[in-house]
């Protein structure tokens, strides 16, 4: 018997959950960060139009607006994303029981 693994890296998760919810930021570039207030301003999740702009996750959030001024950031909504992360999981189990989250 053969083993096969999956790898499943859903890119751009936060940024892409927001633009689901927001669609009227869907075609431009978008950031989820941190708050710069409280000193956690990085990008912790960019959409392909950021990436295009040179924004990478781990930037501050000033220099990834230096890269790109119109970027748009939101802040993380954790909650909506461990609903579509579990969503993601239920579809894995429909095809194996052996499956892995990466932890942190």
């Amino acid at each position: 018997m053969n083993r096969t693994i999956l790898h499943v890296d859903l890119n751009n998760f936060y940024a892409s959950v927001e633009c689901l919810y927001r669609p009227e930021i869907r075609d431009f570039p978008v950031a989820v960060g941190g708050d710069v207030e409280a000193r956690h301003g990085i990008v912790l999740a960019k959409n392909y139009h950021a990436k295009q702009m040179g924004v990478k996750t781990g930037d501050v959030i000033w220099q990834a607006k230096q890269k790109c001024p119109g970027l748009i950031v939101v802040p993380p909504n954790f909650k909506k994303y461990l609903r579509f992360s579990k969503m993601a999981r239920a579809i894995y189990a429909d095809y194996t029981d052996q499956i892995e989250a990466i932890r942190y």
